[in-house]
């Protein structure tokens, strides 16, 4: 009894480490479902979906960091459902930062996906990828009421299970882009096969065609050249950033835990070096989730400006990926075999973690842009600029 309540109380103290400054603003639902579409669902029709709306319009008014916690302590249960609701909290956290710069007719649109518990995907990321993740081959030609959209998103989480979509497009003739919410079931819209990606397969990813789709003018909130770093541009960035940070940072979390059981089950006499994997891959995640709170926090609290707010982001991003391999690395020695075992919860974990390396902003632009602050140049998410 004694050595099962020392390993309870050690895995207890790995977590609670780790828990530090990470808020739990929200119950996650139970995901018992095996379909991953069903499993979305089960997320939207609990509060996370409004967490971040202002409680005026229906939502629980939180801010960043605790939006941020909600997707960790969700990638700790469920990695790609986390990754999929990720790009929801996404899309509703720049309209809820849109709607407070500017208090326009954008409230409705709030309202109606609360009241509702709506789920937004986040149309942006095209096939063949671009440096320039703003820069979109999709079209919108303008018409009489808005645009007509034509394009493809790929790839696009909650692409079967999103009642909206907020995607980009290049205004035809002109450099501009522009931002808005198109509903799923508008005609010209086809959903092609789910990505066949080697982790987050439940993620709900597939190829999402947009074929002179109508948008209605009156539900785009943003329009300017794409490397135009205005107040709209830069809290997108930030608010992704920030939440798939702590998404992954959850998913990591999860894997350390697995190798601190895996450690205790061995015993002490086998500690030394799986000590110090643990301690390194603990270290690592320590300082990745007091980096990602503090930019949640100064974002929000502090005037940081878009130049600074935008350096902050690239170099977190940069900063995750870094930290996902060497947490992994740390943790190889101690996982052993489970990691190269297929079905095995500690593989599955950390080729769902490869995913990180794949997500915008780009990995080449992100220390350029940095740097670029530093001199005094132009800052750009393309590296051939």
């Amino acid at each position: 009894m004694r050595a099962v309540h020392e390993t309870t109380r050690a895995e207890d103290a790995a977590t609670a480490f780790l828990d530090q400054g990470w808020s739990a603003p929200t119950v996650i639902p139970a995901l018992g479902h095996n379909d991953p579409a069903e499993r979305i669902k089960a997320v939207a029709r609990s509060d996370f979906g409004a967490l971040a709306i202002p409680e005026q319009l229906g939502g629980a008014g939180l801010a960043l960091v605790d939006v941020a916690s909600a997707q960790r302590a969700l990638a700790r249960v469920d990695p790609a459902t986390a990754i999929a609701l990720n790009m929801h909290s996404l899309s509703i956290g720049v309209m809820v930062d849109y709607w407070r710069r500017h208090h326009d007719d954008s409230w409705m649109l709030l309202e109606g996906i609360a009241t509702s518990r709506a789920l937004v995907a986040s149309a942006f990321a095209e096939p063949g990828g671009s440096p320039n993740f703003m820069k979109s081959a999709a079209q919108a030609i303008p018409t009489p009421t808005g645009y007509a959209i034509t394009g493809t998103k790929f790839p696009c989480s909650l692409a079967t299970t999103a009642e909206i979509y907020c995607l980009s497009a290049t205004v035809t003739g002109t450099a501009d882009s522009v931002v808005g919410l198109c509903p799923a079931k508008s005609p010209g819209i086809t959903v092609g096969a789910p990505w066949d990606s080697l982790g987050m397969r439940g993620s709900d990813t597939a190829r999402v065609d947009f074929d002179n789709v109508e948008l209605d003018d009156r539900l785009v909130f943003h329009r300017a050249p794409p490397d135009d770093f205005d107040e709209v541009v830069v809290s997108g960035i930030v608010w992704f950033v920030v939440l798939v940070t702590a998404t992954y940072h959850g998913v990591l979390t999860g894997l350390l835990e697995r190798a601190v059981a895996a450690a205790r089950r061995r015993g002490a006499a086998v500690g030394g070096r799986r000590q110090l994997g643990i301690g390194g891959a603990a270290r690592e995640l320590y300082l990745l989730g007091s980096a990602c709170r503090q930019l949640a926090r100064e974002w929000e609290t502090t005037t940081m400006g878009e130049r600074n707010g935008l350096a902050a982001a690239m170099a977190l991003r940069a900063g995750l990926s870094a930290a996902r391999d060497r947490v992994v690395a740390a943790l190889t020695p101690v996982l052993g075999a489970s990691l190269f075992t297929a079905g095995d919860p500690a593989s599955a974990a950390a080729i769902d973690s490869l995913a990180v390396h794949h997500h915008p902003p780009n990995l080449m632009s992100c220390d350029e842009a940095v740097g670029a602050l530093h001199l005094g140049y132009r800052m750009s998410f393309d590296p051939t600029a």
